[in-house]
Order: structure tokens, then sequence, then C-alpha cells
């Protein structure tokens, strides 16, 4: 799963991402550079968007915080 997860676009697994507030929000580094709001959500892509080579839990954890709150929300 994780290699699948690594070649997704995802702003988690790109490589100019720094984590901001794990696992949901990183700041990228091109959109600080370029003077735009440098924080986006984990699971958010733009045309930007590189493979990060060094495995990274942020998008893994995103993911799975989201599918537990789906869960809870469908359980009421």
């Amino acid at each position: 799963m994780k290699k699948q997860l690594q070649s997704k676009r995802f702003c988690g697994n790109c490589n100019n991402h720094s984590v901001y507030h794990y696992p949901d929000l990183i700041f990228c580094r091109l959109r600080h550079l370029s003077r735009s709001d440098p924080i986006v959500q984990t699971l958010g892509f733009c045309e930007q968007w590189e493979p990060c080579p060094q495995e990274c839990f942020c998008v893994e954890e995103a993911l799975n915080k989201r599918g537990q709150k789906f869960a809870e929300s469908r359980e009421e």
C-alpha cells in the first residue's frame, strides 16, 4: 500500500513539503517562494507536484484520520 501512496499526487508526498500541523496541514516551500499561502492540505496537490524521494507518513496518517472521521460520522 505504501508504494501506491507514494505514486499518488498529494502535497504530503511532494518533494517540496515540510510538516506544519501533522498530519492534516503541510508547509509548501514553492508556494512560500511565490508569496502564496504556504499552508495547504496534506491530501491536496498542485501542478508543481514532484514525487518525494524519501518515505513520508503524512499521507498515510492523513488518510487514516480521514477514514476514522468518516467511520465516526456513519456511526452517528
